[in-house]
């Protein structure tokens, strides 16, 4: 991963070792990660000037006859908005992350929307990328023999693994953490009466489902002595609007409400204002994501941060780390990395 120019036969943990801090620390601080504080950032590299290093992405040892491109497949409906909000910024770490590295990306669907065609078949066929980031709740067994036959290093980002994915590598966020956390909240805020809940369509994605599990498990831990409502939306603007405007039971003593993403709760705060309810001074709205409008427009979310710069860095981390272990006939251990989400506090709950 690194080029010594002075001749020192040193390798990146030596320069954790003098700078007392991990090697993803060094990696991140490399890679000009915002991840790493001035004062770390500064001691690494004092001591990469001082020993003479120089970052080299393209010497990693790896085979001569790969193309330098990374595959990054999208999930169905990433042109919705409602999808595209937090996973475009998702794929833009994902993208500066690779890039720092001297890799090119191809951005596809795991099928054509047109004629079906299954698209990671046919950049693997064709030999147009190294590696793979799935940015997709799971594939199906065709397409992971596919893989695995060719021997295709790949990679899950963002959805929590799935028990077919236990021999793989996933960087996700905890979901269940970032519902416990909100929960907690209500709970240590003596809400009467808080609002959740579940997908209304047939497209339910795990992480909503573990986001709900939590907040649910957050109040019980939180000895929540209120009620719990929980209603069908499909985490879109007009739904948050919609479960409170056209609400057809009584929600006037709702206090709390935990929605399933930002935009949602956005429909929320509007459909709580029709009915002549102030946020936050008469109910609580939280969102999740953390998405680019949560800390943008009035008013400004209190939301779950999904930690996307970190999620970006391992996966981008852990496929480099499984072509490097292919290349050399290493063993590879499949990691399954579970981030921790935050609850940041802005204008809809305090």
């Amino acid at each position: 991963m690194l080029h010594v120019g002075t001749g020192y036969a040193m390798k990146l943990k030596d320069i954790a070792v003098k700078a007392n801090v991990s090697v993803s620390t060094v990696s991140r601080c490399l890679n000009d990660s915002s991840l790493v504080s001035e004062g770390t950032r500064r001691r690494i590299l004092e001591i990469v000037e001082e020993t003479g290093y120089e970052f080299n992405a393209s010497a990693r040892g790896l085979s001569t006859n790969q193309v330098g491109t990374i595959g990054v497949i999208l999930p169905e409906g990433y042109d919705q908005f409602r999808v595209h909000l937090y996973h475009a910024s998702l794929h833009n770490h994902l993208r500066r992350t690779l890039e720092r590295e001297d890799l090119d990306l191809i951005v596809a669907f795991s099928h054509n929307h047109f004629n079906g065609i299954n698209n990671i078949e046919k950049l693997v066929r064709r030999r147009k990328v190294d590696g793979l980031i799935l940015m997709v709740p799971s594939l199906n067994a065709e397409t992971h023999r596919f893989l695995d036959e060719q021997r295709v290093p790949y990679v899950y980002s963002h959805y929590p693994p799935r028990a077919e994915q236990e021999q793989t590598d996933c960087v996700y966020v905890d979901h269940e953490r970032g519902g416990m956390l909100v929960g907690e909240f209500f709970a240590r805020k003596q809400r009467r009466h808080v609002l959740a809940f579940h997908r209304s369509n047939e497209l339910v994605d795990v992480e909503f489902e573990h986001r709900t599990r939590g907040f649910k498990a957050g109040l019980m831990l939180g000895e929540y002595r209120g009620r719990i409502t929980e209603l069908p939306a499909d985490s879109t603007f007009e739904s948050g609007f919609a479960a409170v405007a056209e609400a057809p039971g009584d929600l006037s003593d709702v206090d709390g409400v935990f929605a399933l993403n930002d935009l949602m709760a956005y429909g929320l705060v509007e459909g709580f204002r029709s009915r002549g309810r102030r946020v936050p001074q008469d109910v609580m709205v939280v969102g999740y994501d953390d998405s680019p409008l949560a800390g943008t427009f009035p008013p400004r979310l209190t939301t779950v941060k999904q930690p996307a710069e970190e999620v970006a860095f391992l996966t981008c981390e852990r496929l480099i780390k499984l072509m490097e272990d292919r290349h050399a006939g290493r063993p590879h251990e499949p990691r399954q990395l579970a981030l921790q989400p935050q609850l940041v506090f802005r204008d809809t709950a305090s």
